[in-house]
């Protein structure tokens, strides 16, 4: 009996994809209705779980949906590696792999929304996002380095390499997306190549 009495206590194991559920389902909610339509039962419907789990780890929708945002927007910050253009390629990969996904219009609704509703979104990443500041690193290592020409600006660099990945996804018609995301990678390739010729082009000697 004490055996049985200690093993009630223990609940459930705890179920590994609990949260990644709860997260896609909060980002397909937040992408495809904003924020309106997410709130913690309509997660627990998607996700298929109790509002009563969700309660236990989140005290309301604002906390969850910016944990399943930062948990789902994610790029990779060690990309420093010495070779420009494969760090470059490789943000652009990343970046344009994000937003053929629910978690890239989940982004863009971000962005306008953080400007309409300050309140809700805080002041996560107040002085930029891990992401943006590591590639602005990338860039003034490379000028270091002699990559890039001296006075090489980080901000407009990478706002050509994910301008250009955000709008090739989101501006693709959708009879056409699977084969553009087919040709990604020689899209890729031309898209970094053309950007480093241009900056060596129009900041060199």
């Amino acid at each position: 009996m004490a055996d049985k009495a200690v093993e009630s206590t223990r609940g459930r194991p705890r179920d590994p994809g609990f949260e990644d559920r709860v997260f896609d389902a909060a980002i397909a909610l937040y992408a495809h209705g904003g924020l309106d339509v997410v709130s913690i039962g309509a997660v627990a419907r998607e996700a298929r779980v109790g509002k009563a789990s969700l309660y236990l780890r989140w005290p309301d929708k604002q906390s969850l949906l910016l944990d399943a945002l930062e948990a789902r927007i994610v790029l990779d910050t060690h990309i420093d590696t010495g070779d420009l253009r494969a760090d470059l390629r490789r943000l652009a990969e990343q970046m344009l792999g994000l937003f053929w996904t629910d978690a890239g219009l989940a982004y863009l609704r971000r962005n306008v929304d953080a400007a309409v509703h300050p309140e809700f979104f805080g002041t996560r990443h107040r002085d930029g996002s891990p992401t943006v500041l590591a590639a602005r690193r990338l860039v003034r290592n490379a000028v270091a380095r002699g990559d890039l020409p001296p006075g090489t600006s980080p901000t407009v660099l990478m706002d050509l390499l994910f301008g250009a990945a955000m709008m090739h996804a989101t501006v693709t018609p959708a009879p056409l997306r699977d084969t553009a995301r087919a040709r990604s990678q020689s899209y890729l390739d031309e898209l970094v190549d053309t950007i480093l010729a241009g900056v060596k082009g129009v900041s060199g000697p």
